[in-house]
């Protein structure tokens, strides 16, 4: 069994540039816009290096370009010569993986690819193994949200595990933030991972050039720690749970999202989203405000929040299926959105990283319906505030 108490590294490593190489792009030139260079992840190679099983994964972006100096490099080259247990390569939904089996402690990469020295991290899906778990990318989210977000599954779903990857977060540590987690949830399983790694660049309007809108295609990142944290710690667990800090789940029967995926045919279930103003009869600040300060729908909200989902590890094929962000790909079950679950997509829970997401401070009370249900599971999870 792993020490809970031992820091968490990554065997992570970039391009060495006596190679003379770096990722290629998927985006041709004339569909980037002008923050698109200083976003993509051009040189990581490797996310981590751990094992899962009588394998060795070597996880990083897709390694496109990358991938034949890989395996034309020692050790690989030699596996690639076997009958048997050659590597195998998973190069889809932004995936880039190598699971070499071998029973090696550490790995010597060197050829073409460049030269690596890599200690190859342990196994720690023992940690979560029976667990409920809440999974996160986050960067920056004040303290009070995460564990408001935290209290909030444990009370209303039972979660009784939390992983948390983060994004490169400069006002705390990842070991500050586990540990103000850790003592204010003493009986859930808790860890937070560095993952410093570029996000990566917007698709669709975000990332449009001269009004074309652009593919999803650049933004490893959050793909990366979805599949980090399914291979190295998740595969053991009850069942897992993928919600961003500003989203909150609620049954329309009240029933706990982990027990019913668990009981569900397919150990599947995937769900869609509805906003949560930043409105509020009282007045709010954003540097104070809470999940529990918003209540209300806007009316004339027209925009939809694409889906989340909670699986059993156990009952998927880590070959053929990919966890991403909104969907569970190669699940022949990804189509289906279930109609029990809804998640709050708290509006003014965000640090505006992507668009402006504040309080609004304006309130007509005739543009504004008070969300019952959320009201409800705050009291409940005792985060109920009195601006509410």
């Amino acid at each position: 069994m792993p020490d809970a108490d031992t820091a968490i590294r990554l065997s992570s490593a970039l391009i060495d540039p006596a190679s003379g190489l770096r990722r290629e792009s998927p985006r041709p030139a004339d569909m980037r816009n002008a923050a698109y260079d200083a976003r993509f992840d051009w040189d990581t190679l490797f996310y981590d290096c751990y094992r899962v099983g009588p394998h060795i994964v070597l996880q990083g972006p897709p390694y496109r370009n990358l991938l034949a100096p890989l395996l034309a490099s020692a050790p690989l080259a030699g596996a690639m010569r076997r009958w048997f247990g050659r590597p195998r390569s998973i190069a889809r939904d932004k995936r880039g993986e190598i699971w070499l089996r071998s029973d090696a402690q550490e790995l010597t990469i060197a050829g073409p690819i460049g030269t690596y020295h890599l200690a190859v991290q342990p196994d720690l899906s023992p940690l979560f193994a029976g667990r409920r778990v809440i999974h996160t990318l986050s960067k920056d989210n004040a303290p009070r949200w995460i564990h408001d977000w935290a209290r909030f599954y444990q009370a209303e779903h039972g979660a009784d595990a939390a992983l948390i990857h983060d994004n490169g977060s400069t006002a705390y540590s990842a070991a500050e933030l586990e540990a103000g987690l850790r003592a204010a949830f003493p009986d859930m399983v808790i860890r937070v991972v560095s993952w410093p790694f570029r996000y990566g660049p917007q698709g669709g309007l975000a990332g449009a050039v001269d009004g074309r809108e652009t593919p999803w295609d650049s933004d490893y990142c959050q793909t990366g720690s979805l599949q980090h944290a399914r291979l190295r710690f998740l595969r053991a667990a009850r069942s897992v749970l993928n919600v961003d800090i500003d989203e909150l789940v609620l049954s329309a029967r009240g029933r706990s999202i982990f027990a019913a995926t668990e009981q569900s045919r397919h150990g599947f279930i995937k769900f869609q989203g509805c906003w949560i103003s930043g409105a509020s009869p009282a007045p709010v600040r954003h540097e104070t405000c809470r999940h529990a300060d918003f209540i209300l729908r806007d009316c004339g909200e027209m925009r939809t929040c694409p889906p989340k989902w909670c699986v059993v590890p156990a009952r998927g094929d880590p070959f053929r299926t990919s966890w991403s962000v909104h969907n569970v790909f190669g699940s022949r079950h990804n189509r289906r959105v279930d109609d029990e679950f809804t998640y709050r997509h708290i509006t003014p829970i965000s640090n505006s990283w992507k668009e402006d997401r504040g309080v609004d401070g304006r309130f007509d009370p005739a543009d504004f319906a008070e969300d019952a249900d959320l009201k409800a599971a705050f009291a409940r999870a005792g985060l109920a505030r009195s601006a509410a």
